[in-house]
């Protein structure tokens, strides 16, 4: 497991080094959101909060938590955003890719978990937005799962 989180330390390190050379983009509105949120499974579906704080144009910090019956599931995930032109209408979609820590403490297991993480957010207006999200855990070794998450944001 120590191998699996060097490396995605390593990933993270490459993510931020991407994003301190990207060119910088404009942006019109505050890249930072928080809300409701559901995380699909390991046969179980659970409700939470997700957030996404942009640290620069391209690179972001989305924490969550995650209440599953019996304990709690947090984390974070570092991400590398991609802006992509919009065209004529208000709706903008910006994939990510990136690594996760995860921390579940369900029936006081303690599990840290670390993971690839893609998806994206769809911004419906300039104070909403909707976010799906794919989370691929690095070791199995205590029946970690491919999760998915979908959410929404109230954007600010």
């Amino acid at each position: 497991m120590k191998n699996h989180i060097f490396g995605l330390a390593r990933i993270c390190a490459a993510i931020a080094a991407l994003a301190m050379c990207a060119p910088a983009q404009a942006q019109t509105v505050q890249n930072n959101t928080i809300g409701p949120s559901v995380q699909i499974g390991g046969g179980q579906t659970n409700i939470g909060i997700d957030s996404k704080f942009g640290v620069s144009d391209n690179l972001s910090v989305r924490p969550y938590i995650y209440f599953p019956s019996g304990g709690t599931d947090f984390g974070s995930a570092l991400t590398y955003d991609f802006h992509l032109p919009t065209t004529g209408n208000n709706l903008q979609v910006t994939p990510f890719v990136g690594g996760a820590i995860d921390i579940n403490n369900t029936n006081g297991s303690g599990i840290t978990t670390a993971s690839l993480v893609g998806g994206a957010d769809l911004n419906l207006t300039d104070t909403v937005q909707l976010k799906a999200g794919l989370a691929v855990p690095l070791s199995t070794d205590y029946g970690q799962s491919t999760a998915v998450t979908l959410g929404a944001g109230f954007r600010f």
